[in-house]
Order: C-alpha cells, then structure tokens, then sequence
C-alpha cells in the first residue's frame, strides 16, 4: 500500500493538472479575501451571521474562507480524477492489483492519497487568505497562537468533510464502472443533501451535510450534542465507503 500511495504522488507530481488545480485554489482565497464575502452554493445565513462582525480583519478573512469552502468542491473533483478516476476508467487497474496489493489495502491507499492531497490544498488556501489578509494592510484580529489554531482546525475540519464526500464518489465509481456518475454526485451532494432536506422536512438529513458539518466545525457554530452525531455519521460513511469497495471490487472482472 505505501509503494502504492508513493506512486501516486510521483505521478501528481509530474502532472500539470495539480498544479494548475493548485493555482486555482489559491486564487479562490486571494479572490475571497479581496472581495470581503463569502463565496458558494451553500451558504446559509448561520455562516454568514459567525462571521458577520464590525470591521474585517485577518480572522474575519479565515472564516470567510471557511464558509466559501463548498466551492473547493468543484477544484477537488480533480483530485478524485487524478487519483482514482483515471486509472479506473482507463482499466489500469488490473496492474496494480495483480501487483499483491489486496483490494482492501488498494481502496485504503487511495483514501489516503486522496486526504492528503485535499489537506495539503486546503492548507495552502488558508494560508494564502491569511497572506492575502496581511498584505491588504489588515489587523490579525486575535493573537497569532489562535490564528494559527484556526488555520489548522479549519483545514483538517474541511478536508475531512469534503474527502467524506468524494468517498462515496469512490465506491460509486467502482459500483457504476462510470467516471461520470460519481463526478456529478460529489459536486451536487450539497445541494442535493440541502433541497431534499428542505423539501421533505428530513431534518435527519441535515447529518448528511458533510459540507455543512466542516463549515460549522471551523466556525464554532456546532452543538456539543449533535457534534458526536456528525462525528459518528461521517466516519462510518467513509468506513462503509471503504469496505464496500472492496468487497464490489473482489466480486467483479477488472
């Protein structure tokens, strides 16, 4: 599995669309930043009041960025190509798992691979809201101890929501043999999750918005009572995500 995930990063690191997936990343902070509002499909007026104070600081920029974090969905979608969707698609799959690698160990690897990617991008767009923030001239707003707490928690708090996500997009690639499907899933599941909710009054659906969930995280906003519920629905999406993989992948012809 480690040969594995170190084979992925080479390639990505050969790959032009990383990089301009990259660029395209940090322009969204530098954009978010300069503008002074929240930009993306999802946000509500909870997130717009945590960060709705006098003035605009450097802190102010962060959750800013937080709460347009649902438009990294639509960059991230590249990740879950380059990674996985790809080498599926393209039916290369067979030489890795002929290699001895277990379909288990397989699927794991490429979870991984994909977290780190969606950690390492996401720090970068924080950072660069928080570089964008200082050379506009504005006040850090807290001490730096917290500012840098922030950056963290907002990153690990947004990655891990959104590679929730993109691993149902895994096992519906694996499950469908189509790159399309599971694409058109990880970036309407928002929205989806948001109107059905709304239309049918499924308040429990509410669990399901992983977006939601990392937004309210980083913002503070959450319920110490519904925290652990989240908590609970997100990590066993990702296990059943995982497992079930696995299990179609043993089941099937590559």
């Amino acid at each position: 599995m480690i040969n594995q995930i170190r084979a992925d990063f080479y390639r990505q690191r050969r790959s032009i669309g990383m990089l301009i997936l990259l660029i395209a990343t940090m322009a969204l902070g530098i954009v978010t930043t300069w503008r002074k509002t929240p930009m993306g499909p999802t946000i509500g007026g909870e997130e717009l009041l945590a960060i709705g104070r006098p003035g605009w600081t450097v802190r102010t920029g962060l959750q800013s960025g937080v709460a347009s974090a649902s438009s990294l969905m639509y960059f991230y979608i590249a990740v879950f190509v380059i990674v996985i969707g790809a080498e599926y698609s393209q039916h290369t799959l067979k030489n890795t798992l002929t290699s001895g690698i277990s379909r288990i160990q397989f699927i794991l690897g490429k979870y991984v691979t994909i977290l780190t990617d969606i950690i390492l991008l996401t720090l970068c767009y924080f950072i660069t809201i928080l570089i964008t923030g200082l050379a506009l001239g504005r006040k850090p707003g807290v001490g730096w101890g917290i500012l840098c707490k922030d950056v963290a928690v907002m990153t690990l708090s947004v990655s891990f929501c959104i590679s929730v996500i993109i691993s149902l997009g895994i096992i519906l690639l694996i499950l469908t043999k189509s790159l399309v499907i599971p694409a058109v899933v990880i970036v309407i599941w928002p929205m989806l999750i948001s109107l059905v909710e709304y239309a049918f009054k499924l308040n429990w659906l509410k669990y399901f918005d992983f977006d939601g969930f990392g937004e309210q995280i980083a913002l503070n906003t959450l319920k110490a009572d519904q925290a652990w519920i989240y908590a609970g629905v997100s990590a066993g999406v990702v296990l059943v995500a995982i497992f079930g993989s696995a299990l179609i992948i043993s089941k099937q012809e590559i």
